[in-house]
């Protein structure tokens, strides 16, 4: 074997292991990526001033699971959004899986933290879950969900 084929047969070793570790991280993602997609959704479509109060509520619904939807009522807050649900998601936002669930702690890295649940082939929000302090300790919300 020539120097030139030993050198290409390398390259070709490297470029198929950091395609492999590359397809590793994006299916090991997914789930994250998914839930967080999911979850900036419902908060743009219980932010939009273009829409009534009950239309908001309505196009917000299918983002609940059945849990939360059976535990509380989907009423808008006066400050704008929907009661029960931050208004935004920080740059600095922190999510992690946490069994079959995502948990987001949608503010700069401490603050509330909520479970995002798969239902029915899409994530939907699922309520808190706890308070993330600094050095990620997590107290848990007193009504943690089951």
């Amino acid at each position: 074997m020539t120097q030139q084929t030993r050198n290409i047969v390398a390259a070709a070793t490297c470029v198929a292991i950091v395609a492999a570790v590359l397809a590793y991280e994006v299916v090991a993602t997914r789930p994250v990526r998914e839930a967080v997609r999911a979850y900036s959704e419902l908060v743009t479509v219980a932010n939009r001033p273009d829409l009534s109060t009950a239309d908001r509520l309505e196009a917000a619904r299918p983002y609940f699971s059945a849990r939360y939807l059976a535990a509380h009522t989907l009423e808008t807050a006066r400050e704008g959004g929907v009661v029960g649900l931050p208004r935004y998601i920080n740059k600095n936002f922190q999510a992690w899986r946490e069994g079959p669930a995502v948990w987001l702690c949608p503010s700069n890295r401490i603050g509330p933290v909520y479970q995002l649940v798969k239902e029915q082939g899409r994530w939907k929000f699922d309520g808190l879950v706890g308070v993330l302090r600094s050095r990620n300790v997590l107290v848990p919300a007193s009504e943690p969900p089951e």
